[in-house]
């Protein structure tokens, strides 16, 4: 039996994450005899409002819901989570996200040959700024086939064995972006993270103005290797991706914030790190409490 541990960390989401958890339900009743959904490491990262975990509260699913008693940040969530999770695969989803019906049979597909994948992402909102991060991920995917080593790791979107993660040391990097660090990391182990397409979640792309030109400026100066300026240059006349002018010109835009949050320095550490597998031009903006299961996890 083939245990799938799912990792959801979740701030002052309550409607976001009452969908995430449904459409996990349904992907659990899929599952074909041999593989179970074991548990569910709900991480609610000190969100503010009194009912943002009752949705995993009220699940049925076997939900391990942790709380931090500081705001951590979503990498550091993650991170949390996965100390908890015991199962044979992680699975990780953001809250805002909705899982494909079979999102749990594919995610269990990763094995000793192929260790990490990570899939689509297609969003269910509509606006400027929604439309602009969809495009990225489009552009990210593009010439892309199943099997094909990347050097991203959506942890709103990826499955990689448990073994393989903690053989790797997991995340190296919590902030924005910090993700990756796993696919570095699996690279350079010889076992990449590989491209799924029928890995498929549907995602809420926008989260407005400023969140957007935050992530942007936070992907850049998180990111390992620190960019040049000729580097820059090419950044704003290759990032402006989309299918309309506002699109690409507000692309071209966080393209260039995050390559200028690239240009501040980095530590001796970071800047020796090696290349990654391939670029990911996509990625732009891109004393503990104990556990608590609910539902027949922990409580």
């Amino acid at each position: 039996m083939v245990r799938i541990s799912v990792v959801i960390p979740t701030r002052n989401r309550a409607a976001d994450l009452r969908r995430c958890l449904d459409g996990l339900a349904e992907c659990a009743q899929r599952l074909p005899v041999g593989l179970t959904l074991h548990q569910v490491v709900v991480v609610d990262d000190a969100s503010t409002t009194p009912d943002a975990t009752a949705p995993a509260r009220d699940s049925d699913l076997p939900v391990v819901l942790l709380r931090n008693p500081d705001r951590l940040g979503a990498g550091a969530s993650r991170r949390r989570a996965v100390d908890v999770a015991d199962g044979d695969v992680l699975a990780f989803l953001d809250d805002d996200a909705v899982p494909r019906g079979d999102w749990l049979t594919v995610a269990a597909e990763v094995d000793a040959d192929r260790p990490a994948v990570t899939g689509r992402v297609l969003g269910f909102d509509a606006g400027l700024v929604p439309r602009a991060r969809q495009a990225r991920y489009d552009a990210r995917y593009q010439g892309l086939r199943e099997g094909t080593p990347v050097d991203f790791f959506a942890c709103g979107n990826g499955a990689v064995l448990t073994s393989a993660f903690h053989g790797v040391h997991g995340f190296s990097n919590e902030g924005v972006g910090g993700d990756n660090s796993l696919a570095r990391s699996l690279g350079r182990a010889g076992t990449p993270v590989r491209f799924h397409p029928h890995l498929v979640i549907a995602h809420r792309n926008g989260k407005g103005w400023s969140a957007a030109l935050r992530n942007a400026w936070s992907a850049g100066t998180d990111h390992p290797q620190r960019m040049t300026a000729s580097d820059l240059l090419a950044v704003a006349r290759n990032s402006a991706v989309g299918d309309d002018p506002a699109v690409r010109e507000l692309n071209r835009a966080l393209g260039v914030l995050h390559a200028l949050g690239r240009l501040m320095p980095r530590s001796r550490e970071e800047a020796d790190a090696p290349e990654a597998v391939r670029h990911d031009p996509g990625d732009r903006p891109a004393g503990t409490p104990a556990a608590t299961t609910v539902r027949g996890g922990t409580r």
